[in-house]
């Protein structure tokens, strides 16, 4: 991994409760790499007025950034929630990646970003004992409110080393989303079984699922936030894969 510069923000506090960082949150940042830094480090105000950083920065070319110690609490998921956890960023990394997200022009990842997150997250993973299905998106875990890092995010590949899950359904999965698509209450259980906040309104969860696990929703807009079979098989093979 390549050498990690380090600019300490002072967007920080302690863990709650003695909490240890048992999820790697992804993210994009919207901004370039220089405004990221501005913002992480207070010289500047970020496009909400919120005083916010992140423990990592990714810019587009490989480079690493570190912002705040990991045993530190940094402020990158806000309002959130996962698997019963309401604050996520006691429990969690950070990870930023340059990107100027779904509203400046949303684009694919460089190869050299992808090939350091590998790095660093296999790192991260391996000192905390993080578990691949505590990988998760700022989408999973604010679902109402965000979307990154989004659909183009190479989840797939992460998957493949190691970093987080991709869904293998088999025919008993299909046979129960046949059975089940038609009953929200089972699916709504569903979401929540694998994590989600199940107090989201149902076609915003089915959004954020498809943005992490079923991005070839996104290549169809009538299939995007459309419970399917397909959506729905998926759904139930993280659920025993996480088990």
């Amino acid at each position: 991994m390549e050498t990690i510069r380090n600019i300490p923000s002072p967007h920080f506090d302690d863990r709650k409760n003695g909490g240890k960082p048992v999820f790697l949150l992804m993210h994009y940042t919207t901004l370039g790499a220089a405004e990221t830094v501005h913002v992480f480090t207070g010289k500047d105000t970020n496009p909400n007025g919120q005083r916010v950083s992140a423990h990592y920065m990714i810019d587009e070319q490989g480079g690493i950034t570190q912002f705040v110690d990991e045993d530190k609490r940094a402020w990158h998921a806000g309002v959130s929630y996962w698997d019963g956890n309401e604050d996520i960023n006691s429990a969690s990394i950070g990870i930023e990646l340059v990107n100027p997200g779904h509203e400046r022009g949303y684009r694919s990842f460089t190869a050299m970003q992808m090939r350091e997150l590998v790095r660093l997250s296999q790192d991260i993973m391996s000192r905390h004992g993080m578990s691949p299905h505590h990988v998760l998106a700022h989408s999973d875990v604010a679902p109402d409110r965000k979307r990154d890092p989004g659909e183009l995010f190479g989840w797939k590949m992460l998957a493949g080393k190691g970093i987080g899950l991709w869904p293998k359904p088999n025919a008993e999965h299909y046979k129960r989303a046949t059975k089940y698509l038609q009953d929200q209450s089972y699916m709504k259980d569903a979401f929540g079984r694998y994590g989600y906040n199940t107090d989201t309104d149902f076609p915003v969860l089915v959004t954020a699922f498809q943005r992490h696990f079923m991005p070839d929703a996104f290549n169809d807009i009538d299939a995007v936030g459309v419970m399917n079979r397909e959506t729905l098989a998926r759904l139930l093979a993280l659920i025993d894969q996480k088990s």
